[in-house]
């Protein structure tokens, strides 16, 4: 590790910006080079090194179907080597942890955002109850690296180097509707190509993946990784942006739901029940209109800075909604994701921190999912008038 930096030798150049501050603390913003960063990220050629990120294991014969009745996701069928996202939500339906899941056969590993990783662990703790499981925080001894639309043969290369080094691999199903899912925006989704991959190996081992990384390789059955080069986190995050991908630590408030996110395509199991908060995604799934909707919006070029999340979205001075991330594309331009409220009219341009910003709709205006039903639950019934008694003039009950 580079004594001044903190980061591997192999990441550290004359030219590389670390994050001063923020979630990203520490981390490589970039590398010299934004805009050539992303683009090479976006076609495969690109990885970011993400440092100790959140690491959950869940040890034990009962963990799957443990999980599976905590979360919002059906863990129990879950393979050896296969990918799933779910969520734990509180009794309101309100989103409180994220997590990525893969199983090697004998422990879950749950990947998060590190600043999570704790009260997750602590959460997961105060639920075992007389369970066969043991849950543990390994946040500090694992460290993580992002790549993004990497061809199959060059995973599996990677994939393969990261499973002897000790590690695990977790592909990101984003933005396929799994089993049990339900999307909300029904179009060409522009994350069909994101394919975020996260390589996780132990932080001693970190320099050996590094190297295969930089450097290429090939496996015994011919599966070729041509060289790779480091990207910054201002590179994976406009990628993320620009395919629409919620992340916990930015879309999320107090308030935030699934259904607002469009994250019932990957996160949410709507076959499965006795989870928290399955009472109120079943509810927005049968009458739709959540309070509000994630909109990706293309900012006005013009300005010479980017307004910071948490900034105001405004429509003529009035604030209907607030800014949730950021970038800056090597194509597009500037690029944000927002939540709005549910009823303000997509086709209207509003203003982010003084910056003018066009709309493009992720969940639509009505929030009605592909797998609600056409017509409301109980549309047909006739109110009955208040001011008036239900006196029935025949059968058993009637007025004599």
């Amino acid at each position: 590790m580079n004594e001044m930096t903190g980061l591997p030798d192999a990441l550290v150049t004359g030219k590389t910006v670390v994050a001063e501050d923020g979630n990203w603390l520490g981390l490589p913003l970039h590398y010299g080079w934004p805009a050539d960063e992303q683009e090479r990220f976006e076609a495969g050629r690109g990885f970011t090194y993400l440092g100790s990120i959140g690491l959950i294991t869940v040890s034990g014969p009962d963990r799957l179907t443990w999980l599976t009745t905590l979360t919002s996701q059906v863990l129990t069928d879950l393979q050896p080597g296969d990918s799933a996202e779910g969520l734990l939500l509180d009794p309101q339906g309100h989103i409180e942890f994220q997590f990525a899941a893969t199983d090697d056969g004998e422990t879950l590993w749950l990947l998060t955002e590190p600043q999570f990783a704790a009260d997750l662990a602590g959460f997961l703790k105060s639920m075992q109850f007389m369970l066969r499981v043991e849950v543990t925080d390994r946040s500090r001894s694992f460290t993580t690296v992002l790549t993004s639309n990497q061809t199959e043969a060059g995973a599996e290369v990677v994939s393969q180097k990261v499973s002897a080094l000790g590690g695990r691999t977790w592909t990101d199903p984003w933005p396929e509707v799994t089993v049990g899912g339900a999307r909300y925006f029904t179009g060409v989704h522009p994350g069909r190509n994101a394919r975020f991959r996260l390589f996780t190996v132990p932080v001693v081992e970190v320099d050996e993946l590094l190297e295969l990384l930089l450097s290429g390789g090939v496996t015994e059955g011919g599966a070729v990784l041509p060289p790779m080069q480091p990207v910054g986190m201002f590179a994976a995050q406009a990628t993320r942006v620009a395919a629409w991908r919620p992340l916990r630590g930015s879309e999320v408030d107090d308030r935030a739901l699934p259904a607002e996110l469009d994250w019932m395509r990957t996160a949410i199991h709507l076959e499965k029940g006795c989870y928290r908060g399955q009472e109120s995604v079943a509810r927005i799934i049968n009458l739709g209109r959540p309070p509000r909707r994630l909109v990706f919006l293309q900012l006005d070029g013009s300005a010479e800075s980017l307004p910071a999340p948490g900034t105001a979205v405004e429509l003529n001075g009035r604030q209907v909604g607030v800014l949730t991330s950021v970038a800056r594309h090597w194509e597009m331009g500037p690029i944000a994701l927002a939540l709005v409220k549910r009823t303000l009219d997509p086709a209207l341009q509003v203003k982010v921190g003084g910056v003018d910003a066009a709309q493009e709709l992720i969940v639509p205006v009505e929030g009605r999912s592909d797998h609600s039903p056409k017509e409301r639950p109980g549309a047909g019934l006739k109110r009955l008038d208040p001011g008036k008694r239900d006196i029935r003039t025949t059968g058993p009950g009637a007025a004599r």
